[in-house]
């Protein structure tokens, strides 16, 4: 599908999204002759941040208490 090793789905979810983006969606995929499913994955796969054992060492410790940070935390940043 994906040709990237996503290809072997691993867990199903139900998903409640806005009918704006649900459109966008289905429009894209149609657009590009696709199945909805893969834009779908194409779009969570793009939109996710990276893992961070990707980073280069220096950075993977400091990445990883980021990581642990919960959303409270995090909103004092935005």
């Amino acid at each position: 599908m994906l040709g990237n090793g996503w290809d072997i789905m691993a867990e199903t979810i139900t998903l409640q999204i806005p009918d704006t983006l649900y459109l966008r969606l289905v429009n894209t995929a149609r657009a590009r002759s696709r199945a909805l499913e893969e834009v779908m994955l194409h779009a969570l796969l793009v939109g996710s941040p990276p893992e961070w054992d990707d980073a280069p060492e220096e950075f993977q410790a400091d990445l990883a208490a980021l990581d642990k940070l919960d959303d409270t935390a995090c909103s004092l940043f935005n």
